[in-house]
């Protein structure tokens, strides 16, 4: 994986790992990729921010909170599927 990618992908981790992130440091990701990756890449990053905006209403709808981490995860997973695959055909 690109080093961009490892930022993206350690934040996505940090969060699955049960901690919280802020939009600020959303914001200041940075990732570069083509095609499929980079569709993956721009949908974590949605997801994200939706994750630090919605803060609050995730502390009080553990519900809402498992759901979007399960959303982030599948990201994660995809992020991961798509760099071994660019890995392997290169």
């Amino acid at each position: 994986m690109e080093g961009d990618i490892k930022e993206i992908v350690g934040a996505l981790m940090r969060v699955l790992g049960g901690g919280e992130i802020r939009r600020e440091e959303v914001e200041d990701l940075a990732f570069d990729a083509d095609g499929d990756l980079l569709q993956a890449l721009n949908e974590a990053y949605l997801r994200l921010l939706e994750f630090a905006h919605d803060r609050d209403v995730r502390w009080i709808d553990l519900q809402h909170d498992r759901d979007i981490r399960a959303r982030l995860e599948e990201a994660l997973n995809e992020i991961v599927r798509l760099a071994d695959a660019e890995v392997s055909s290169n």
